[in-house]
Parts: C-alpha cells; sequence; structure tokens
C-alpha cells in the first residue's frame, strides 16, 4: 500500500538551489521551491551510510519511491505553484480583484494583460489566493581570472524563516521507516553549504494516507471535460520514445477515455537541467512544461473520480521518481474569478498571525518556537534598517579603503561572527597602533571615532541599542531562548555591514 511522508521543514538559514533555466553570466537566480531531485539526494546520501543501502538502493532510485516537490506552506496552507491563464485590466485595486480565465472559453477582453499571481497560490471558493516568496542576493568576488572573464558575480537565495511542505511516496512499506529516518531534527540542502546556507529544521515528519493536494479533485465523475494543472514540470514520451508534451494517446488510456483533444490551456516551458554532484558532471537537459500549466481536456466519456485520483497519485511521465509529472484535477476551476493577495512573506506576519499558522498547521511547542523565533528576527531586521538611516555611522575624515577593509571583515565572516569579532578587534589594534607610530591624532583623520562605534554594536544589548521593546516573552515563549549568542552577534556583523554600506551609498551620491 502506497502511503506519503509528508515532512515540513523551516529554513533557518538562507537556502539557495540553482536555478539553471534562469540563471545567467554573472548572476544565479534560486528556485522558489526546494526539488524532488534536492531531496532524493538528501535519503540517498543519508541512507547510503547504512549497513543495509545496497539492499535498497534500487528502490530509492525507482518509481517505488517518489520524491516530490516541496513548496512553501504560509498560515497553515498548504500552497501549490500559481496556474496560469488568468487574465486582469490594468487598473489598481485594493482587496478582491476580477480576473478572466483563457482556459475556459480561450479569450479575453481587449485590453487585459496577464495576471499577477506571485510564485504560489490557493484556490478559495471563486478566489484564487496568491502568495509571494522573499530573496535576498549577495555579490561575490572571483579570484585568479583573467582581465576579460567576468569577475564580480550575483547570487540570489530565498531569505531564512520560510516553511517548506513536501512529500514522498513510498510504494513498500519496508522503506517507510528508512526514509523517514532521513527527517530528523536538522537537514542541510542547496548550495553553497559551507557559507553557512541551507540549514533547515525539521518541524515534522509523519506518514499520511491522503493525497498531496486531493482537496482540489472533484469529488464526481466528469463527462465530455475536465481541467488538469501541473504541480510539477512535465514531459512525456511519444510513441517512438522521444520527448514530447503531452501524450494524448498515453493519457488516454490512462483516462479510460476516448478522442481526447486539449481544447485550450495556458502554458510556457522550462529547460530542466541538473547536476550530478558525485561525478561533478551536467545532466542531459529536458524541455518540459512548467509547473502552474494548466489544461482544458475535452473527450468522449466520463473520467471517473477514481481515475482522476489514481492518476493525480502515481504522475504521468518521465522522471517521476525525481517528482516530475505531478498534476491535478481540478473542482470548478471555470468558477474562480477574482484574485486576492495573500500573507506575502513571513516578514510581513503579525504576531497573532504567526502565531495562528503553528496552530493552524497542527504544531508543538518547539514549532511556536520557531514561529516566535522568525518573528522577533524580523522585528530586529525591521528596527535595524531604521537604525542604519538614524545613526550613521560617526566616521570622520577616514578613508574609503579603511571602510571598506572593515565591511571585507564583516561579510566574509557573517556566518562565523565570534571569529569576525576577533579579527575585527585585531586589525583595530593594529590600525591604532599604525596610527600612533605615524602621530596622527588629529580627531577627523583618526581611526578611534570608528572604533568606538563598533565596539559600541558589539557591547550593547541588541534590543536596547535598537530602541526595540518586546517585553519578556514573544507568543508567550521566554525571549532569552528565542536568539543564542551567536544568532545576535551575526545580527551585529549584519548591522555593521548595512552601516558601512549606507554610508557609501551617501557619499556616492554626493
Amino acid at each position: 500500500m502506497r502511503r506519503y511522508l509528508r515532512y515540513v521543514l523551516m529554513n533557518v538559514e538562507p537556502i539557495r538551489i540553482a536555478d539553471d533555466s534562469t540563471s545567467q553570466s554573472g548572476q544565479t537566480m534560486t528556485l522558489k521551491f526546494i526539488p524532488g531531485t534536492t531531496i532524493r539526494g538528501l535519503v540517498v546520501n543519508a541512507l547510503s551510510r547504512g549497513k543495509e543501502f545496497d539492499e535498497i538502493r534500487q528502490a530509492l532510485f525507482s518509481s517505488d519511491v517518489r520524491y516530490l516537490n516541496a513548496c512553501v506552506s504560509v498560515e497553515g496552507k498548504e500552497l501549490f505553484p500559481s496556474p496560469k491563464g488568468f487574465y486582469e485590466d490594468k487598473s489598481e485595486a485594493q482587496g478582491k480583484k476580477r480576473i478572466e480565465n483563457v482556459v475556459v472559453e480561450g479569450v479575453f477582453r481587449e485590453g487585459m494583460k496577464r495576471a499577477a499571481l506571485g510564485r504560489y497560490a490557493c484556490i478559495e471558493e471563486d478566489t484564487v489566493r496568491y502568495y509571494g516568496v522573499e530573496t535576498g542576493s549577495d555579490l561575490k568576488i572571483k579570484i585568479n581570472v583573467s582581465e576579460e572573464e567576468q569577475n564580480v558575480f550575483r547570487n540570489e537565495y530565498i531569505t531564512a524563516g520560510h516553511f517548506f511542505t513536501g512529500y514522498i511516496a513510498v510504494e513498500k512499506p519496508e522503506l517507510e521507516e528508512a526514509v523517514r529516518s532521513v527527517f530528523d531534527k536538522m537537514v542541510i540542502l542547496g548550495n553553497a553549504r559551507s557559507a553557512g546556507f541551507g540549514k533547515c529544521r525539521v518541524v515534522s515528519a509523519e506518514y499520511v494516507d491522503k493525497i498531496p493536494y486531493g482537496e482540489l479533485l472533484p469529488g464526481t465523475d466528469r463527462k465530455g471535460s475536465c481541467y488538469m494543472m501541473l504541480l510539477s514540470n512535465l514531459a512525456m514520451r511519444d510513441e517512438n520514445g522521444e520527448i514530447c508534451g503531452l501524450n494524448l494517446k498515453q493519457l488516454e488510456k490512462l483516462m479510460g477515455v476516448e478522442h481526447l483533444s486539449v481544447k485550450y490551456c495556458s502554458t510556457s516551458t522550462v529547460d530542466v537541467r541538473g547536476y550530478n554532484r558525485t561525478w561533478g558532471i551536467h545532466t542531459p537537459s529536458v524541455t518540459m512544461y512548467e509547473q502552474g500549466s494548466v489544461f482544458h481536456l475535452v473527450y468522449e466519456g466520463t473520467l471517473s473520480a477514481e481515475r482522476m485520483a489514481a492518476i493525480s497519485d502515481s504522475g504521468i511521465g518521465i522522471r517521476k521518481n525525481e517528482g516530475f509529472g505531478r498534476v491535478i484535477f481540478l473542482d470548478q476551476y471555470e468558477k474562480v474569478t477574482w484574485k486576492a493577495r495573500g500573507e506575502e512573506t513571513p516578514e510581513g506576519k503579525s504576531a497573532p498571525a504567526a502565531a495562528r499558522s503553528a496552530e493552524a498547521c497542527g504544531e508543538d511547542a518547539e514549532v511556536l518556537k520557531l514561529t516566535a523565533g522568525n518573528y522577533y528576527r524580523n522585528l530586529i531586521r525591521r528596527k535595524m534598517r531604521e537604525y542604519v538611516v538614524d545613526h550613521p555611522l560617526q566616521k570622520g575624515a577616514l578613508g574609503s579603503s579603511q571602510l571598506g577593509k572593515l565591511e571585507a571583515l564583516t561579510t566574509a565572516y557573517k556566518y562565523d561572527p565570534a571569529a569576525g569579532k576577533k579579527a575585527i578587534e585585531q586589525y583595530f589594534s593594529h590600525a591604532e597602533e599604525k596610527e600612533a607610530n605615524r602621530k596622527t591624532q588629529k580627531a577627523r583623520g583618526s581611526i578611534k571615532g570608528l572604533v568606538r562605534e563598533v565596539r559600541k554594536v558589539f557591547d550593547a544589548d541588541l534590543n536596547g541599542l535598537l530602541g526595540l521593546e518586546t517585553g519578556d516573552t514573544i507568543m508567550g515563549v521566554d525571549i532569552k531562548e528565542l536568539l543564542t549568542e551567536e544568532d545576535v552577534y551575526r545580527l551585529k556583523m549584519k548591522l555593521l555591514t548595512e552601516l558601512i554600506r549606507y554610508d557609501n551609498k551617501k557619499e556616492g551620491a554626493r
């Protein structure tokens, strides 16, 4: 009997999983979800250390185990990729806004444009509620490259504090415990692990008997037509074994209908690529329909509710083991005529909303602590932005090279703040000694003012420094339990970096 391991992760550090299809030279973009291939790599690498790995290895790479993509969850809702095919007029609107679905009748009114629906969505009766994912980026410099090569590059990442819900379909009961054992307290995913990226806390991991997103399925048979949406990228093979989009003959047999065709659809394609870390090579690319694509299918006969559930359960097309080919049939999709913005990002949550999110997910005190900690960090980040503007660096007439050296240290040691503080103190001691030897004690040109500024940040209570009043608890959790000493120093290191960068921007504007 097939069961699904449902797991919930919260990335306590930024996470980056390179999106090769959109990345360009000098810029690496990140996927906005955790792909099944990444989860498969996590499971296989973890289990490969066990004595029984040779016995289960083949099953882990077969359709006996299927690793679905993990998508963002907000307010206890398991979101799915935003559906394509909706259009809206160009007028601004607060709250709900009327939209038109081109997949239903194949037309939309003149002057309409594609509706902006963020990255994720959920459907509530006649309304599609959409959500975004908060991302950030950092700049790196390549060394030892020729002048012709690009030596500055930008990396995008998903910021910390997002909840991801994913599923792993396990066909064989004897594999269940082995797969579940991987999702213990903490896992590390994605790129830049050595730089502190990818650390995710396992909120929960338990087996369920329901089909993921099964609540969207029609409860009754569908005669003549239906709507099918892709939950993950999809490609099939034709009768000659060549990669194609939809193989209607094969899908027709699975649906148990005749003369199947696509009446209308709204799709996009993506060049799916990958990288084998073990072999150090890129895997062959495949052009697929992108997740969120919607098909209005027409046919002769009746598509039963049981067949819709079976197809949604097993998936269709190639590479199902990696999470590709997941589809869902939609109930009363033609009635969706409104859109509304959901809770955009974790940073936008209020404390009560964040508490409701943990409560709605049915999580325990540990999850509430995680949610409270995330909310607390967001409050601090907001106050840090205000502090940077209201308390500019008192650097006197120091040159940009000294500030540049300090910024290099705060950036290089942002994930090892204890070592960073030590390195900064050594730099200041050396600079003060050098200044004393040169007898350059002019107030405006001295580094002493900058030293006082930095030490004030390091030595002060963070809440007091920022003027943040939270009380002794947040969501009923003692505030002292929400941040470790390392977390506090890491935030202080970030504050110093932002103070220097803001100063540089002001200098550049003059």
